[in-house]
């Protein structure tokens, strides 16, 4: 099983892309000082579009993995709900596909979890995170995607696969 992750294909889509025909791509690193200092909500805005965009090159992807029968986890902050939704709206890949977002709904872990990954307090970055959490919740409801909390850490790979228990998707 591969195990493919979105940040992969944020530096080549962030090197290979010019500004003006993917500003979004383009905005934090080359903006950076603007960035920062915009509103929580115009960020998550920000957020929202990079996935929306990633997802179209992500989506090509999977279905390559697809036509040529090769199973994958696509993991990462920035596959798009839409992504998803599209995806399992299709009669055929849906008994193929299974889409699963993992959540942290405590702001206090995000942060914990950037100070150990990168040593450094993120306050703002882990609001930005958590508004992001809910904004996916938010777009998942009522949708055959799976979402599971995060914590217990120990037990998220187990509750994952009770979820798929039952579920017919295959690779077959």
């Amino acid at each position: 099983m591969n195990v493919v992750q979105v940040d992969d294909f944020q530096c080549i889509v962030e090197h290979y892309t010019k500004e003006e025909d993917y500003p979004v791509f383009h905005y934090w690193n080359n903006h950076f000082e603007e960035a920062i200092n915009q509103t929580i909500e115009k960020k998550l805005e920000i957020m929202i579009n990079y996935s929306n965009e990633l997802s179209k090159a992500l989506e090509l992807v999977v279905n390559n993995h697809l036509e040529e029968n090769r199973p994958m986890i696509l993991e990462g902050d920035f596959i798009s709900p839409s992504l998803c939704k599209k995806l399992l709206q299709d009669n055929v890949i849906n008994k193929r596909v299974k889409c699963i977002y993992i959540f942290e709904d405590d702001e206090a872990q995000i942060l914990q979890n950037y100070y150990e990954r990168e040593g450094s307090e993120q306050n703002d970055r882990a609001k930005l995170s958590l508004r992001y959490n809910n904004w996916i919740k938010d777009q998942i409801e009522g949708t055959e995607i799976i979402a599971i909390q995060s914590r217990p850490w120990e037990s998220a790979i187990k509750r994952i696969c009770k979820e798929l228990e039952n579920d017919e998707t295959t690779f077959n």
